[in-house]
């Protein structure tokens, strides 16, 4: 009876540590980052973020927005967030067109709006140049990104 006890503590032991296996699939690059720097391909041009954007890579989902925006009545931000399916093969990231987060019909950021961002396209390609637990640098074809982890 003690070693039939015994098996069903260790069977709920593996599910348990094997259901949490596939939560952080991307490794360090999950989780949310503050955007210092955009530097365009133009060495004279970079921008210092001094406000609040950030990314929040989950998954398979990239969601972006500002911690500066005004917030309405419940604390939400007030649709200043935007979100996308992603790709990452080894050090690449492929982003899909972004869409305003919750909202349900599909609306489309301007470029102008993703400009802010770093994002020179309606889909972004990247190359990680450095991730570490604390530093992330990403590189397109039209700037490159630093970012700490918040």
């Amino acid at each position: 009876m003690q070693r039939r006890i015994y098996d069903i503590l260790i069977l709920a032991i593996v599910i348990a540590f094997t259901a949490c296996d596939n939560y952080l699939i991307n490794g360090q690059l999950d989780g949310i980052w503050q955007l210092q720097t955009i530097e365009r391909n133009n060495p004279d041009t970079i921008i210092r973020n001094e406000g609040d954007l950030f990314y929040s890579f989950q998954r398979h989902t990239i969601l972006i927005g500002d911690y500066n925006e005004p917030n309405d009545i419940i604390g939400q931000l007030k649709n200043k967030q935007y979100d996308c399916l992603f790709e990452r093969i080894g050090d690449s990231i492929m982003m899909e067109e972004f869409q305003r987060y919750y909202i349900e019909d599909n609306d489309v950021p301007s470029l102008t709006t993703l400009k802010r961002f770093g994002l020179y396209e309606k889909k972004n390609a990247f190359h990680i140049e450095e991730l570490t637990i604390k530093r992330l640098v990403l590189r397109s074809d039209s700037a490159l990104l630093t970012m700490r982890r918040y």
